[in-house]
């Protein structure tokens, strides 16, 4: 889970860090661009992957997700001299980066033989080496390229997270089990304050 994070992540922040120069926007301009990504990442980890994990569970869901979040970057790598559709194909990674951010953390979170801030703070360190590199590999294969490379390397990297993903795929259904656990657990305790609260009254 941790390498898929860094392989994910890398495709991440090549969007993030190295995608502002290619569009030659002012500061205004680009604060509105990474506003609306930004009101999309929360929108969709909040509402969007409860919602889609529900529906297709783990697995599917995180395949489906980042399938679609290498399309993205991909259409960024071939169409990084429109500006239009850099602006709206950054915008509609809000989608994938939010839902990816919860779905795979309570995953990890979930599954970790260790606790869980231990896991979190091991799970984070693996996932930002490709959050840290990306930017600054994405500026140096551009001066030795061209500004389109670093996101066909960032769509690749993305495409390889899921294949590394499938590789721990009875994680991802160990993680789906101990969660439909603990939401039965919940349930059975509201029923029970529920019924304690009817009797009392």
């Amino acid at each position: 889970m941790g390498l898929t994070a860094l392989c994910y992540n890398w495709g991440f922040f090549t969007v993030l860090g190295y995608a502002p120069f290619p569009m030659k926007l002012g500061a205004h301009e680009l604060g509105y661009v990474f506003t609306g990504w930004g009101v999309l990442v929360a929108v969709f980890a909040i509402f969007g992957a409860p919602r889609l994990q529900a529906r297709l569970g783990i697995a599917r869901a995180l395949y489906l997700n980042l399938a679609l979040f290498a399309v993205d970057v991909l259409a960024i790598a071939i169409f990084t001299d429109s500006r239009t559709v850099l602006i709206v194909a950054v915008i509609v990674a809000g989608i994938f980066i939010g839902v990816n951010n919860t779905i795979t953390t309570q995953a990890v979170m979930t599954v970790s033989p260790v606790e869980r801030p231990v896991a979190s703070a091991s799970y984070g360190f693996v996932r930002f080496i490709g959050g840290g590199l990306a930017p600054f590999a994405a500026g140096k294969i551009a001066e030795h390229s061209n500004v389109h490379v670093p996101f066909y390397i960032g769509s690749a990297a993305i495409a390889l997270g899921i294949v590394v993903l499938a590789t721990g795929h009875g994680l991802l259904n160990d993680a789906e089990r101990a969660q439909a656990a603990e939401n039965a657990e919940e349930h059975e305790e509201e029923e029970a304050v529920a019924e304690e609260l009817g009797s009392s009254t």
